[in-house]
């Protein structure tokens, strides 16, 4: 017969189950009103994943704003996004046509003028970001059309793809002209 002590650990990690199973329930937006409540222990300064680095601003700047290209989680592939094509002109310039029809959630159209003005803002030598990393590869940006763009890199980037499938969302550039970041 088994002691007691070795068979609690089990027996109590076996009720547990049950009770979380039912204990838990999805979120979802108040059906009257569209709005999902989010709860934090955390203020977030800002839901600019550039200037804040906290996980919940992160998180929440994740659902907010768009990048270039996406990773399918499935098959590593990269994909567009707001980009819709993307080719390497040299290993320090990178070409890419933007999705038209796009709209920020300010209403502002999106256009080439958005990832310049993005890029070129937190690449300058006196931008206050708190994640220089995600972007100190980026030379500057340069609008090529009205869809389209060339990132020029300082070196060599492999790694480049990556960086704007994940931390280099794109902002409505005439919004933030207007109100910065604190907006």
């Amino acid at each position: 017969m088994k002691h007691l002590s070795t068979l609690a650990p089990r027996w109590c990690g076996l009720a547990l189950v049950p009770a979380l199973a039912f204990g838990t329930t999805a979120a979802h937006a108040g059906k009257a009103n569209d709005t999902l409540v989010y709860a934090s222990d955390n203020e977030v300064e800002n839901v600019s994943p550039y200037h804040n680095n906290m996980r919940e601003g992160v998180i929440l700047a994740n659902m907010a704003w768009d990048t270039l290209i996406y990773r399918d989680q499935k098959t590593g592939e990269y994909k567009p996004q707001l980009a819709t094509a993307w080719k390497w002109e040299s290993p320090t310039a990178l070409l890419l046509t933007l999705r038209q029809g796009v709209t920020f959630h300010n209403g502002d159209k999106f256009s080439a003028d958005d990832v310049v003005y993005t890029f070129n803002v937190v690449t300058a030598a006196d931008a206050k970001i708190a994640t220089r990393q995600n972007t100190d590869w980026i030379k500057n940006a340069e609008k090529v059309g009205e869809y389209q763009v060339r990132i020029n890199l300082k070196t060599p980037f492999p790694a480049a793809l990556e960086y704007l499938a994940g931390p280099t969302p794109i902002y409505p550039a005439a919004y933030f002209k207007k109100v910065g970041i604190e907006g």
